[in-house]
């Protein structure tokens, strides 16, 4: 018989019975990653817009059979943030036996209950394959839509630079030879400059919600990943927040350049290879791009990272809607926000 514990409260949940054993199962799991362990429990817990719950699946053993954390966002004050509450789950859930519908089913169901509510809708975004799974999210509501990804393996430099596309290697070697640099943000200006070029980015071309400066402040305080600068002639031009699991992977969760600084100066370019450069270095497994769209869809985003030389993969995300009024009400809003000039 599985039973389920929920933990809302990071400082609670660290200083509880099942803290290590939670540590040591996300740390051996397969396909465990930054988005399902306590660093980002800990990170969630402590950013205004984010409101974490972690869930654990226990055994007729006491012991860890399954885990879930997921993040409820919103956006803004007022309308804005009561149309846009969401539960995101990123790279999980992590289930011991991939086939164990005992475990993952309760961790479906209570996280259902939970976000009951509180939120409009859940989307899972997956960070490996869930195919085995998909039977089981389905028979839960849950719709699978196709989503691709790029993972750069990052075997060697020599190696990484040959898969890459020749313009990028040579934008990031102009880039440097200009006067850029790639550094880690020393300061909270630093953080600060740069979430203000990304806030510009999602504002202006993007058109989709951001998460508060909090996050980049909280993330860079924290130290559990890199909050990569690029800087010319005493200014910074750019930047990445990379989460980082187990000196393994690195996340290109978040990154901008600011255009035409200068000729020859490929700011958007350098922040992409902040992060792979530092995995190089490092003997990461891979870097991980967190995204690239709807294959059947057009997408700029993913026409830049392609030539990056990553693997594409399509691990595609789950999504059900809880309140369908009111996600045809935020998603006509957003419609018609990204409609504005």
């Amino acid at each position: 018989m599985t039973s389920i514990k929920l933990y809302t409260d990071y400082q609670g949940f660290a200083s509880g019975d099942h803290f290590e054993a939670f540590q040591q199962f996300v740390d051996q799991h397969i396909d465990g990653n930054y988005f399902q362990s306590a660093d980002f429990f800990s990170l969630s817990d402590a950013v205004d817009e984010f409101a974490p719950i972690l869930m654990l699946a226990i055994n007729e053993n006491f012991e860890i059979s399954g885990s879930l954390l997921g993040v409820f966002q919103s956006n803004g004050k007022g309308v804005k943030s009561w149309l846009s509450r969401r539960l995101i789950v990123l790279g999980g859930p992590l289930i011991k036996d991939t086939n164990d519908n005992d475990t993952l089913c309760p961790l479906l169901d209570g996280l259902m209950n939970h976000a009951s509510g509180r939120a409009i809708f859940i989307e899972f975004r997956n960070l490996f394959d869930l195919s085995q799974m998909q039977e089981s999210f389905q028979s839960h509501g849950f719709q699978f839509q196709p989503y691709l990804n790029f993972l750069v393996k990052l075997d060697n430099e020599s190696a990484v630079l040959k898969r890459m596309q020749g313009n990028k290697r040579r934008q990031i070697t102009k880039s440097i030879t200009s006067g850029a640099r790639i550094k880690e943000a020393e300061s909270a200006s630093e953080v600060k400059a740069f979430y203000q070029i990304l806030k510009k980015l999602y504002e202006e071309k993007v058109k989709k919600p951001i998460p508060g400066i909090d996050l980049f402040l909280k993330g860079w305080e924290y130290g559990t990943g890199k909050l990569f600068v690029i800087s010319y002639s005493g200014k910074i031009i750019g930047g990445a927040f990379c989460p980082i699991f187990k000196d393994k992977v690195i996340y290109d969760w978040f990154r901008c350049g600011l255009k035409d600084v200068a000729p020859g100066v490929f700011a958007g370019v350098l922040a992409a290879w902040a992060s792979i450069d530092y995995g190089l270095k490092n003997r990461f497994k891979h870097m991980d791009f967190m995204g690239a769209g709807q294959p059947d869809q057009p997408y700029g985003v993913r026409d830049f990272k392609a030539p990056f030389g990553g693997e594409m993969v399509s691990y595609g995300r789950f999504l059900t809607v809880i309140n369908k009024p009111l996600y045809a009400c935020g998603k006509w809003g957003l419609k018609i926000y990204q409609s504005l000039k």
